[in-house]
């Protein structure tokens, strides 16, 4: 492996792919042959209305979808904040949607540690309102396949931090109406939008995501309690049935996580544990530690943080995987010696487990 990368993202998270130009004219002729679709209303809520931007390539054959889920501690950002999903549906020959869900809402007066754009008219709610949400998301796009022109036997989610959270839980709650029960009434988790469709994803990428909420500090102000509605102490039902490491099985599908080991948003304890936990199950997993990198791989935002994984030079990093994954266990050395953590292993990991082939 060469080349150091910057724990701090630098200049870099602002960079584009060095390219010659007839790579970009490529690339623009592929995306020109992407259909745009945004701002369709998946959910009526009581708070609002739910949408969805959703991209899909012309391509021969049947055409997966990657559900992406964004970031921002379950609390700010909104489905905007989005790698370029219309270049990656072009690159990976897949349907694209990034989804809204509801957010926690901050109390007037509490000390948060970012600045939170006060014209965000996304809904408010506290958990399980946004994995109900992204459940609800996932349903209306499989019952609406047809429609859109791509396969609703084949559908990952990837997600960015409280996006990677959910898009795990995703992965390892089939059915939203599992979380019922002393905790949430069957209300709480009905699935009302496209009840006779499945939430279930065939595969799971997840960037520096949470696993466990009950290994999180959990005070009154911090965005885990906004989320729960309460401090992880005092609500610890709460933060089990929140927590997709509590979830797990032999039946959850494959995952790839990718963290960064000088991240101090999210520990990386929290990929760690949840790839211990998938390989106790026989679970089909690989896990990527970038070395010198933190939360959001150290970019603005995750519109760039793709640009930081595809830069000169490249970022270090340790893999871990299962044998399931046809990885080489505890290596340095590239998959395929060209860029191996950035959009070429997604897209690699999305033919692998989203292809006719793997589908029963």
């Amino acid at each position: 492996m060469t080349g150091q990368s910057n724990p701090n993202g630098g200049d870099r998270g602002d960079e584009s792919d060095e390219s010659d130009e007839s790579d970009g004219t490529d690339r623009a002729t592929a995306v020109s042959a992407v259909t745009a679709h945004e701002d369709i209303t998946y959910a009526e809520r009581d708070t609002g209305d739910l949408k969805l931007d959703l991209h899909v390539p012309a391509a021969e054959g049947p055409i997966p979808l990657l559900v992406y889920i964004h970031g921002g501690g379950w609390v700010y950002e909104t489905r905007k904040n989005a790698p370029d999903l219309e270049r990656f549906a072009a690159e990976w020959g897949c349907a694209t949607a990034s989804v809204s869900y509801r957010l926690a809402a901050i109390p007037e007066h509490t000390d948060v540690p970012f600045s939170v754009d006060p014209g965000n008219t996304i809904p408010n709610g506290v958990f399980p309102d946004q994995i109900v949400d992204v459940k609800a998301a996932i349903r209306w796009l499989r019952a609406n396949a047809d429609a859109y022109g791509f396969e609703p036997s084949a559908v990952a989610a990837w997600g960015a931090s409280a996006g990677g959270h959910l898009a795990a839980l995703a992965g390892v709650v089939d059915d939203i109406a599992d979380l019922a029960g002393d905790v949430y009434s069957d209300r709480a988790v009905e699935p009302s939008v496209a009840p006779d469709a499945s939430g279930r994803v065939q595969s799971v990428v997840s960037w520096y995501g949470i696993s466990d909420l009950r290994e999180l500090s959990g005070g009154a102000d911090t965005v885990e309690a906004l989320l729960l509605g309460g401090p992880v102490g005092e609500n610890p039902d709460r933060a089990r049935l929140a927590s997709p490491i509590a979830h797990v099985t032999a039946d959850a599908p494959p995952f790839l996580l990718l963290h960064g080991r000088e991240d101090d948003v999210v520990p990386v304890d929290q990929s760690r544990r949840l790839f211990d936990e998938l390989v106790a199950h026989g679970v089909d997993a690989s896990c990527y530690e970038l070395l010198d990198l933190g939360h959001v791989w150290g970019a603005d935002s995750e519109r760039t943080a793709m640009n930081v994984l595809t830069s000169e030079p490249r970022p270090e990093y340790r893999l871990t995987t299962t044998p399931e994954a046809s990885e080489t266990v505890e290596t340095d050395s590239p998959l395929d010696g060209e860029r191996p953590i950035g959009p070429d292993l997604i897209g690699a990991f999305l033919d692998r487990t989203l292809s006719s082939e793997t589908q029963p």
